[in-house]
């Protein structure tokens, strides 16, 4: 996973050059873990580029902060998990008018990390727990374009493909989902 890693961040340095389209987004993550029933929402944010390959089909990469966890709580209990990734998707971009659909990879790394256990806050233990995850977004957007500006609106899903849980204890933790709402600026229309 580390190589597919390294792999979208060597394709997205070498290509940078070359692409016409700088955008901004922020928004909304509303995440949720394996084994953790409740979802957690954070602020969420990235910058990205896009480079038209033909009239209907675009090559997206980016870099985003994105925070993903989950909670759980009943009426004794309540534990919260959050991972704060640095995410660097590459993805289709097929646009239609002003609507596009987006379809891609991800590969993240775990800047930093909380455990919450009944309302103490601890630093994440990265021994038992993988700061690398990889998956596959999906999303769909509306863009109006505003002289050399685009405005968009979009709305994404992801899931993460990999056991997070490195600890002999078993059990998965995983990432199985994220959905997020963002608006942004592309430059360069």
């Amino acid at each position: 996973m580390k190589k597919i890693t390294l792999l979208l961040v060597f394709i997205t340095i070498i290509s940078i050059p070359s692409f016409a389209q700088f955008g901004v987004k922020a928004g909304m993550n509303f995440a949720k873990m394996t084994d953790l029933d409740e979802s957690l929402s954070n602020f969420q944010g990235g910058i990205f580029w896009d480079k038209d390959f033909i009239p209907l089909l675009d090559f997206r990469v980016g870099l985003d902060y994105s925070p993903k966890g989950g909670s759980l709580s009943d009426a004794n209990s309540s534990i919260e998990t959050q991972l704060n990734y640095l995410e660097l998707p590459v993805m289709a971009k097929l646009k239609l008018g002003p609507v596009y659909a987006l379809g891609g990879l991800y590969g993240a790394y775990a800047m930093s990390g909380t455990y919450t256990i009944l309302n103490v806050e601890e630093d994440l233990d990265f021994d038992n727990v993988s700061r690398w995850d990889a998956g596959m977004k999906f999303g769909l957007g509306f863009q109006l374009k505003l002289g050399p500006i685009g405005a968009f609106i979009q709305g994404g899903y992801s899931f993460g493909f990999v056991d997070l849980n490195k600890s002999s204890a078993g059990g998965e933790l995983k990432n199985t989902s994220v959905l997020s709402v963002s608006v942004g600026v592309l430059l360069g229309n």
